[in-house]
């Protein structure tokens, strides 16, 4: 027995002896997979994070449209050998907005230079403060006055300004004028049309004149659009102005204005064919089955990027969103800001690109390349006559009655709990009132809950 243990104890010494030596090496072989790590994470695959060129790399994350991809090559070209623009493209065919934002938070939220500007709804401005640097400091006054007001209202958090418009967005009314005239005293409503239709209008012209088909169509699917849409019907903010405080989803106008969009559905009123469609899709559906009216964005379809059959999408027109009796045209702003690491390494040639993406060349590159609404003044006011000025002209007149949807760190959480619940509505699954009582009791355990920072 002592001789089988002492021939024991001797293999082990060896084992022990090469398990000690080896402790160093696995330090060094750990130390180095975590420096491997470390660089991976900081800096783009496929460029020399050294920089050993003297060119300064700005990695900018968006959805990368042809407005985008001109903006960058003019930038680029402007400042050769120095700064280089380098897309990072989320393209809303491979990721939906919410996908979008949280690929955008992960990535900052683990102090990697792989983005240094990011592109952001406006409503998610609150959510990025956290890892955005502050951009005061790096736009004048002069430069801010130049823009449009409103987007640039939600560039601000808490006073601080925090992004700068990309393009501005504004919810509009389209309708086929050419299947109104045909009415009779088409021209007279029209007019009407124009100056914001009533609710109230719009069903007597279908009982009139399209009884039992479907004569307008909102988008109905669980996402931000339906918000959108929800907050147009409802006509007013869903957060008091003076309080910040959200309505109460149990009021009786909530109730009476989402049972009317349940009521849409159910008359068809708008087909059924809505509540698995998003913006463009419900524009196409109309054009293709002759529906008289249609909620979406203003946009052009510009030579170089059409986005609808150019034929078809030429019949219609735009207008301000339908109101009730009483009541005023109420479009809910969108568009896209721009936000800066406050982790990018090279913040100054972030701002150039930003100053230059939001100036007037800028947006006359976004507008003439992709139809996109510009941020700067002067193009609502230019003294130019033809139909693309007199559609900018209205447009501005549409946003001085626009609404903004709520500036809160929680509010995408509190979206995707009433689009949800909305869509569940519109669609017969849930009733109206207990829809609103679940989203406003879940709404208001997040809101328990605080900051989800």
């Amino acid at each position: 027995m002592d001789n089988f243990q002492e021939q024991e104890d001797q293999q082990k010494k060896p084992r022990l002896r090469s398990l000690s030596t080896s402790l160093p090496f696995l330090f060094s072989i750990g130390a180095l997979i975590f420096l491997i790590s470390f660089l991976i994470s900081s800096f783009p695959l496929g460029t020399n994070p050294l920089n050993t060129d003297g060119i300064e790399r700005v990695y900018f994350a968006d959805n990368i449209g042809v407005g985008h991809a001109e903006i960058i090559r003019q930038f680029n070209e402007l400042h050769k050998d120095e700064i280089e623009v380098i897309a990072i493209d989320l393209p809303f065919s491979k990721f939906n907005t919410n996908q979008r934002k949280e690929l955008i938070a992960r990535n900052l939220r683990s102090r990697s230079s792989r983005i240094d500007v990011f592109s952001v709804d406006l409503i998610w401005v609150p959510r990025f403060t956290k890892w955005a640097e502050p951009l005061a400091p790096y736009f004048a006054p002069q430069l801010l006055k130049k823009m449009v007001p409103q987007p640039l209202k939600t560039c601000y958090v808490k006073d601080i300004l925090y992004a700068i418009p990309l393009y501005t967005d504004i919810g509009a009314l389209y309708y086929r004028k050419d299947m109104i005239m045909a009415l009779p005293q088409g021209a007279e409503i029209v007019e009407r049309i124009q100056h914001s239709i009533t609710w109230e209008e719009m069903l007597e012209l279908r009982n009139l004149y399209f009884p039992d088909q479907p004569m307008f169509i909102p988008q109905a699917v669980a996402y931000e659009g339906l918000i959108c849409n929800f907050n147009e019907v409802l006509g007013q903010s869903l957060q008091n102005e003076l309080t910040g405080n959200l309505l109460d989803l149990r009021d009786p106008l909530i109730v009476e204005r989402t049972r009317f969009m349940r009521e849409m559905f159910k008359t068809n009123f708008a087909p059924n064919e809505a509540l698995a469609m998003t913006e463009d899709d419900c524009i196409r559906f109309a054009l293709a089955n002759d529906i008289p009216f249609v909620r979406g964005w203003p946009t052009v379809n510009n030579e170089g990027y059409q986005r609808f059959d150019p034929d078809l999408f030429g019949k219609l027109e735009i207008a301000p969103v339908p109101h009730f009796a009483g009541g005023k045209s109420t479009p809910v702003f969108g568009g896209w800001n721009m936000m800066l690491s406050k982790h990018s390494p090279v913040k100054d040639a972030s701002i150039e690109f930003m100053k230059f993406a939001s100036s007037m060349e800028g947006q006359q590159i976004f507008y003439e390349s992709e139809g996109l609404l510009p941020i700067q003044r002067e193009f609502y006011s230019r003294a130019e006559a033809g139909p693309r000025q007199e559609r900018l002209q209205l447009i501005q007149k549409m946003m001085q009655k626009g609404l903004h949807r709520p500036m809160l760190d929680q509010y995408t959480l509190i979206s995707d709990i009433l689009s949800s619940k909305l869509h569940q509505i519109l669609s017969g699954e849930i009733e109206v009132e207990a829809g609103l009582i679940e989203a406003q009791e879940e709404i208001d355990g997040v809101l328990d809950r605080g900051s989800p920072f």
